[in-house]
């Protein structure tokens, strides 16, 4: 029988191996490649081999191997098939840093991303429908108005008056400080991988992105972080939303600075003091003290914030060392290890559709179920925004 001729555009095949950043040897192991078989007289051929005569256009694959291919580079099928490479319209500067180097870019975070300028398309898409007016605050600020004004403006738009810890109460700063973002019309998402925990996305690759369109401000933090992290995260987002800079960011709150972009540094500074603003803390703090993990435990709950985020901001004006610093985050990495392991045997908890409407939170779902009742969009097409069948969709929206 003769075998069937795949119509692969090979040029394809090579842009988007070198998009998901893989080497040939990565590439090839990924998607399973295997050596030819070898016929007599011919030389072997390693599965890099095999998959460089692809992108030359010398060999064929058969369209078992390109699904594969497209499994491992987190591309669908038809890409391959295109005349040209899909034309790139990322939004997004690179604010991340890895030991002052750009970070190499994972498939499943190149494919999340994709996903991220769907969902924003589709919300501008509505937004544009709605007539919804431009929000004022998306870059209204620049960097050389101080950290001081940012923070006061934050503060002012989200209603962070001296009132706020008594109605925070004891319980989750992250929540109330998403929902008064939502309400103030930023789109607040939870996103860390691809449906599964396979595609998982380290936070060490991205924390946080931003989009800052006056219109549609959309948030992504990665809800894979520690929790601590992440509320850091979101208000280091919106530091970049009122500066107008749309980026990924994978700045780390509590690593050195010198680890950072300067952008980062100043973001993570507008953080920091809205957080926890200096002179509170100043006025707050006890003085000398023989049990500092106990001093730093009762701030992190007068500021609801986390011991974490305390720990920093004391070591930040000085008011610990570098070295008490350095224990104090050891000992709370050591606690939040220890506490994810014991979680890894747990059963129980939310559904997967509470989970899915808590990390694509009320905003996004509300907008996109108005649309739908409206005939703005279909329910597939708010469901395949979302990466989800309409029938779940559905069950999550309800």
């Amino acid at each position: 029988m003769e075998k069937q001729v795949i119509p692969v555009n090979p040029t394809l095949l090579q842009w988007a191996r070198q998009t998901a950043g893989l080497s040939l040897r990565d590439a090839a192991l990924r998607a399973g490649i295997t050596p030819p078989r070898r016929k007599k007289g011919e030389p072997s051929l390693s599965p890099e081999d095999r998959l460089l005569a692809w992108e030359h256009g010398e060999e064929t694959p058969t369209m078992a191997q390109l699904s594969d291919i497209a499994k491992a580079y987190r591309r669908p099928l038809v890409t391959f098939f295109l005349s040209e490479p899909p034309q790139n319209v990322s939004p997004l500067a690179d604010f991340r840093t890895v030991q002052n180097a750009a970070p190499q870019e994972s498939p499943e975070f190149s494919a999340l991303k994709r996903r991220i300028f769907l969902l924003h398309r589709e919300l501008c898409a509505i937004a544009k429908e709605e007539n919804t007016p431009n929000l004022p605050f998306v870059g209204s600020c620049k960097v050389s108005d101080g950290v001081v004004k940012i923070v006061a403006s934050l503060r002012q738009h989200l209603g962070m008056d001296t009132g706020i810890m008594e109605e925070v109460g004891h319980g989750d700063f992250f929540t109330w400080l998403r929902d008064r973002t939502q309400q103030l019309g930023i789109y607040v998402v939870l996103m860390g991988d691809l449906g599964s925990h396979h595609t998982r996305i380290d936070p060490e690759e991205f924390r946080g992105i931003a989009i800052a369109d006056a219109q549609v401000p959309l948030v992504v933090v990665n809800k894979n972080d520690a929790k601590a992290a992440m509320l850091f995260t979101l208000a280091h987002e919106l530091a970049h939303l009122w500066l107008g800079a749309s980026g990924v960011s994978n700045a780390n709150a509590f690593a050195s600075v010198h680890d950072h972009k300067k952008d980062e540094v100043f973001c993570n500074a507008v953080a920091a003091e809205f957080l926890v603003p200096q002179d509170a803390l100043q006025q707050a703090w006890p003085g000398h003290t023989d049990d500092l993990p106990q001093s730093v435990k009762l701030l992190s709950r007068k500021f609801r914030v986390s011991e974490e985020v305390i720990a920093r901001r004391l070591a930040d004006i000085g008011i610990v060392s570098a070295a008490e610093y350095s224990e104090l985050l050891r000992m709370y990495q050591a606690r939040w290890h220890k506490q994810k392991e014991k979680n890894k045997g747990t059963s129980g908890g939310p559904d997967s559709n509470t989970l899915a409407r808590y990390w694509l939170g009320h905003k996004t779902l509300t907008t996109l179920m108005r649309a739908t009742n409206a005939g703005l969009i279909t329910m597939q097409d708010a469901a395949r925004t979302i990466n989800m069948s309409a029938s779940r969709f559905a069950r999550v929206a309800e």
